[in-house]
């Protein structure tokens, strides 16, 4: 406060002390009080800028602007207090030159902003005649410079300033109408190109969209104070607002979104301003139905109109005025975005408009293409800009009001998520599930694509902001599906005590049918259908009749089905392996994950549809342009697949392959899950051993449910043991190995393929490691793998499988790995409880660690050490 207080000398001393003028006004709102003298310095501050005309024109913009943002803050201050006559006179001055400012040639729109700001703030303590000037006044100056008070620097005054002059005027009387009606125009087609500004050219679709939001959405907050002082005159109020909704309706209906979008703010904030407190006007007053009705008519309208936009743009991508077709579209979802800021905010403030499917659907089409988005950042690099201009997008975007709401616009989504039917809720989820897998290919294009210098220079922590919000968002709004599909599947179940016969024959049908995922068209259909039943039910022939009418229960249980908990759950579980890439840690994401995958391993036709989820075979295996992969990430002039190479696709099938592990016992024995068996194998080999050990696991339960063993266990072991040990790490393939041996039918050659596999393998790793003096760790692991295999094997194999571990430890390169190889069978061995095979286990172990003693050179252990070697606690035991 003392920088302030010398501030007010400094310029008391000397009107022109700029530094000084600049301090107080950055510093205003925490002055509780301006004297009567510091009034008059800012008046002859005011003086001395008319007076001289050699101050140079944008300082001399800036003091106006700065002196009646102080004169703003000192007319504030007074209005709790009683006027002298000497602040009455001041003000009388101070309002004398705002309206000679607003009226004069050189008037920019940082003046007039300004200087309304001010007559707002003063319109109190004024005269009905005074008002009315400064009404008239301040319409003259927005229409002068209409384009330029648009921006989002200028709007926050210019609409706290009409709000209190509307206020003093008592909301009424074709002045404030004409008011609201410039107001409302400000974003006139005529003016679209003040809200099409983007930072240095950056170019996307929905990339303004959000910024444009934030630029116009004062408008709310200026109706929102209009409708809170309406409520003062109770019984003038509803007549009074019922003739202000005429001018905000036909803004909103008018066909053009820059118009719609502030009509729909203008609608938000005034039902607000109705709504709250305790003089608010019930929901059943006319103002507050037309209100209502206008919200949700934006709704409906800005998704229809966003629909057509996106066909168009669809249609022109070959055609020249594509460029036209794209501007068309972000207009409409500007329009969209400012129909959700406003259903956001009256539905947190007042639970208004009611629940319907066109708040809930716009709120999600909102929240997923214009509040979490990236989409700027991603196409940055291919239009050529720098890293610096992608800094920029990211800052808008992470300062923008839509994202700020995210958080709010998400809760509120789940809420109405709840009070409407199944048709919208399905269209909620499949947003949900289209947002997630933009997210996810656009940062998956970004990451192989972006160069990595490029990459380095963007803010990482930006990023991430907007990522954790995504994934905080997704798993609440899954929180919410998935009760409701658990509360509905609770409700049913009463009624459904024996399972229903109506559906197709078999689970696989259901899901393999595209009608099943037509989302809100199988509304249309069972319309459709419903119709040409009612036609055919007349017909003579039964045999016809019985078929349609098999036709329509076939569609209506699919159409059941699909909105049961399982179902939905393996929806889920789809839309969350979308967002693995941003995962964060949180309580709520494990129970939702424990919940759904509960859900989906009991019902086949839930896991099938889990496994059309699954990527396509060809793109794993495609090479991408990976032009951020450093150069010693694969060997030179060759490139990785895709499945190698894309960590943020391996993110993804690491939960599918996860979840399917333990899904998979729901579908019936054959070959149903051999559907998954390409991707497992190939991930057999992926460099992150996290993910390698989810396609082990998937192959344990591929193989348990397949009719296929004997033709999948070969292949497996080949996959397996050509990366091991570079990715294949012990335990999944232990777990591979032991539900082979498990799962192979009596009496296989497919044991004795293995056990030479791993024999083989072992022995070349472990001879490698004899001559370029390695480790042999990982042919020792092999080795205790197959004594593991001695223990489960066949008896009638048991002779050939030692044998085949006897050669394997006689070869081993020096004795010192024949001696490691005997401790760690005798590891095993130990282990077992199997007296059936334990006498013959331990005969043969005898004899070969004795062999291997014998060659043993004589600083080693002696020949008898091994004789104190036990295998059971048996004193029985004969050697």
């Amino acid at each position: 406060m003392s920088n302030v207080a010398s501030s007010w000398t400094s310029l008391q001393n000397d009107p022109k002390a700029v530094d000084s003028l600049h301090t107080l006004a950055t510093n205003r709102h925490a002055l509780s009080s301006i004297s009567t003298t510091q009034v008059a310095t800012l008046l002859q501050v005011l003086e001395q800028l008319w007076r001289d005309q050699a101050i140079p024109a944008a300082q001399r913009t800036t003091a106006f602007s700065q002196t009646y943002h102080l004169l703003a803050r000192w007319a504030h201050i007074q209005r709790s207090t009683a006027r002298s006559s000497t602040d009455h006179s001041q003000l009388q001055e101070s309002v004398s030159g705002a309206l000679q400012l607003l009226q004069s040639h050189w008037c920019t729109a940082q003046l007039s902003a300004a200087s309304i700001l001010f007559l707002g703030a003063a319109s109190q303590g004024l005269a009905t005649d005074q008002r009315e000037a400064a009404a008239k006044a301040a319409c003259s100056a927005i229409q002068a410079h209409k384009a330029e008070l648009s921006q989002s620097s200028y709007m926050t005054e210019l609409a706290a300033g009409l709000a209190n002059i509307m206020i003093s005027l008592q909301c009424q009387g074709s002045l404030v109408h004409w008011m609201l009606a410039i107001v409302l125009s400000l974003c006139s087609p005529d003016d679209q190109a003040s809200l099409k500004q983007q930072p240095d050219g950056v170019a996307s679709i929905y990339t303004n969209a959000s910024d444009t939001v934030r630029q116009v959405a004062p408008l709310y907050s200026m109706m929102r104070h209009v409708g809170t002082a309406m409520l003062q005159t109770r019984t003038a109020c509803p007549k009074t607002a019922m003739q202000m909704i005429q001018p905000i309706s036909a803004a909103t209906n008018s066909g053009h979104w820059q118009e719609g979008m502030t009509g729909v703010l203008a609608a938000g904030g005034l039902l607000e301003g109705l709504a709250r407190g305790t003089a608010a006007l019930p929901p059943s007053s006319p103002p507050l139905q037309a209100l209502c009705h206008l919200l949700t008519q934006a709704c409906t309208a800005s998704q229809a109109a966003l629909s057509q936009a996106e066909q168009a743009v669809h249609d022109s991508e070959a055609d020249a005025q594509s460029y036209d077709a794209l501007s068309e579209l972000e207009g409409w979802c500007v329009w969209r975005n400012a129909a959700a800021f406003a259903c956001c905010q009256t539905w947190q403030a007042c639970r208004l408009p009611p629940a319907s499917a066109s708040t809930a659907i716009c709120l999600m089409s909102c929240l997923w293409t214009s509040c979490l988005t990236l989409t700027g950042l991603f196409q940055a690099p291919a239009l050529g800009l720098s890293a610096e201009q992608g800094n920029i997008w990211l800052r808008n975007q992470c300062s923008s009001r839509l994202m700020q709401e995210a958080a709010t616009m998400a809760r509120i989504a789940a809420e109405l998520y709840r009070l409407v039917d199944s048709q919208a809720q399905q269209v909620c989820r499949d947003l949900l599930q289209q947002g997630a897998r933009e997210l996810y290919e656009g940062y998956r294009a970004y990451a192989l694509k972006t160069p990595l210098s490029w990459m380095q220079a963007i803010d990482a922590a930006a990023v991430r902001q907007v990522l954790d919000k995504a994934f905080m968002s997704g798993v609440l709004l899954m929180t919410a599906f998935w009760s409701v599909a658990a509360a509905t599947d609770h409700k049913r179940a009463p009624a459904d005590k024996t399972p229903s016969t109506k559906a197709t024959s078999g689970p696989a049908a259901v899901a393999l049918d595209p009608a099943t995922a037509a989302g809100p068209a199988t509304t249309a259909v069972g319309q459709a259908a419903t119709e040409a039943g009612a036609a055919v039910s007349a017909r003579p022939h039964a045999d016809a009749a019985a078929a349609d009418r098999s036709m329509i229960e076939e569609h209506v249980s699919r159409l059941e089905q699909q909105n049961s908990s399982s179902w939905v759950a393996a929806e889920l579980l789809d839309s969350m392996s979308y967002l693995q890439f941003c995962r964060m840690k949180l309580t709520a994401y494990n129970t939702l994950l424990k919940n759904v995958l509960t859900a989906v391993s009991t019902s086949a036709e839930a896991t099938q549809l889990l496994m059309h989820k699954l990527p396509c075979y060809s793109d794993l295996v495609a090479i991408p342009n990976a032009a951020s992969v450093p150069a010693d990430a694969s060997p030179p002039g060759r490139q990785q697949p895709a499945w190698s190479s894309d960590t943020i696709l391996a993110t993804r099938v690491m939960l599918l392959m996860n979840a399917l592990g333990a899904c998979l016992p729901a579908l019936p024995q054959g070959d149903a899950a051999l559907q998954a068996a390409p991707m497992m194998f190939l991930y057999l080999q992926h460099p992150q051993k996290p993910v390698s050990a989810a396609a082990h696991s998937l192959f344990c339960a591929v193989l348990k449910r397949s009719d296929k063993k004997e033709e999948l266990i070969p292949f497996y072991m080949k996959r397996a043991l050509e990366a091991y040990p570079s990715c294949t790490h012990i335990s999944g393939l232990s777990a591979g190995v032991d539900a082979a041996m498990r799962e192979l039918p009596s009496g296989s050659p497919v044991v004795l393929l293995t056990l030479h596999s791993l024999a083989d393998h072992a022995s070349a790793l472990l001879s490698a490691s004899g001559r370029m003096k390695h480790n042999p760790e990982a042919g020792l692991d092999l080795i205790r793998l197959l004594a593991q295999m001695l223990l489960v094997v066949e008896f009638q194999f048991l002779p050939d499988a030692l044998s085949i571990v006897d050669a394997v430890v006689l070869g081993c390169p020096s004795t010192d790995v024949q001696l490691s190889a005997c401790n760690c069978i005798h590891e095993v061995l130990m282990t077992s409880d199997d007296y059936t095979r334990k006498v013959r286990c331990a005969q043969w172990y005898q004899h070969l660690a004795a062999a291997c003693a014998a060659v043993k050179p004589v600083s080693a252990l002696a020949a008898d050490d091994f004789q104190t070697l036990s295998l059971t606690k048996d004193t029985n035991l004969e050697p």
